[in-house]
């Protein structure tokens, strides 16, 4: 009999520290009990070559498409390798990130194969409909009611359970018509030991912006998606009132040119390396995130945990965790002027922005990954037992 729980990940990326997603499935990689559970990753973006992983990968077939941008879209099927995998694998529960060919891959082979599927949900696909079809008149209206909503509830009423970041976003998904037992709120999670105000550092600061009173600071890949355009109004207005202010826009992608030619007097320092994020961080003041796409958006809580108020859209992800007034604000999504105004609050304000401060490291420090990861991993046990006591029922049901 196998002792240890078999989990078959189809994940459309697995390239270390190059979003979200990966952010956080690496740290449920560094967290799995070993003696408890075997991996098998499935996925068309495999780790780099030189970074150690610790389970085996499959990468599968893809094709590269405009939407996806830099990223491969998997093409699993007829993947000779792939069966071949998970035939000799043989998964006890399988996980998927994303609604896309790949995850209906794993729901297909789950079904197919009478085993539990569970999935984390990363990405608010109806907020990108607004972008990529707001030029044709109708069909960002036409597709997010009578599209979204039936593909969502495909993907997630089928799965045992989905692993939502925050009660907002669920909400949504619950108006969608995902039925709310399969779904359950689970975090992000931070270290506090990584990031931190203790990474603080003048000089590191003053060699990239210069001497300056206050610096905001916007991390992120540089898509239209993130709000490109009120960043750059936010820019344009703050250099008429606050003038002594500096921007630093840290990422990179393909609207990184367009922002630079918009926003000459900011610090692009392009994507830097994932150790000198905590210094970077720690080292501004104020931290803005004006995108209106985030299921969670990872770079809030680790601005909060380096003692940074974060300014953000009141709409998805950080409605769960920004605490307005308290650790920063929520702005209304896309108004320039009520940004202005709360960035205002706190440059105007210094006594303000440092109880912010004290109150968002004292925050990020009560979200720990130790505690998530510990309680999917409980979550699959639970599921998994749950599913081999049904088909032990049925089987002797049967007889």
């Amino acid at each position: 009999m196998r002792t240890k729980i078999r989990v078959a990940m189809f994940t459309d990326v697995l390239r270390e520290n190059l979003d979200g997603v990966t952010h956080t499935l690496y740290n449920i990689i560094e967290r799995v009990p070993r003696d408890r559970f075997d991996y098998l990753f499935i996925t068309p973006y495999p780790p780099s070559e030189n970074v150690p992983f610790p389970f085996p990968v499959i990468t599968c077939r893809y094709v590269r498409f405009p939407m996806y941008g830099d990223y491969p879209l998997a093409i699993p099927y007829f993947d000779k390798k792939l069966a071949a995998a998970l035939e000799a694998f043989k998964p006890d529960i399988v996980h998927f990130t994303s609604p896309s060919f790949l995850g209906r891959y794993a729901l297909r082979y789950a079904r197919n194969n009478k085993i539990p599927v569970v999935s984390t949900y990363h990405t608010h696909f109806p907020m990108y409909v607004e972008y990529y079809f707001k030029h044709i008149p109708g069909l960002v209206w036409f597709t997010q009611k009578f599209i979204v909503p039936p593909i969502i509830r495909f993907y997630y009423n089928k799965c045992n359970l989905v692993y939502v970041p925050t009660l907002p976003v669920l909400e949504e998904l619950v108006d969608m018509g995902v039925e709310r037992r399969r779904l359950t709120i689970w975090a992000r999670g931070i270290n506090t030991d990584e990031f931190s105000p203790k990474k603080r550092d003048i000089p590191y600061i003053e060699q990239l912006t210069g001497t300056c009173a206050v610096r905001i600071l916007f991390v992120s890949r540089l898509y239209w998606i993130k709000e490109i355009k009120t960043i750059i109004e936010i820019y344009r207005r703050l250099r008429v009132t606050h003038p002594h202010v500096t921007m630093i826009i840290t990422g990179d992608g393909p609207q990184r040119h367009y922002m630079e030619k918009h926003m000459p007097k900011a610090v692009f320092t392009g994507k830097i390396p994932h150790r000198d994020l905590p210094r970077l961080y720690a080292s501004c003041d104020i931290f803005l995130f004006p995108s209106i796409t985030e299921t969670f958006g990872n770079v809030n809580l680790e601005a909060l945990a380096s003692g940074l108020p974060v300014v953000a859209a009141a709409k998805g992800g950080p409605l769960g965790i920004v605490r307005d007034g308290e650790t920063g604000y929520l702005a209304q999504p896309k108004n320039v002027d009520d940004f202005c105004d709360k960035l205002a609050r706190l440059i105007d304000n210094p006594a303000e922005l440092r109880r912010m401060s004290k109150n968002a490291a004292a925050y990020a420090r009560t979200q720990s990954w130790g505690a998530l990861c510990k309680e999917m991993f409980q979550s699959y046990e639970r599921i998994v037992a749950e599913s081999r006591e049904m088909v032990e029922e049925l089987n002797e049901a049967s007889l």
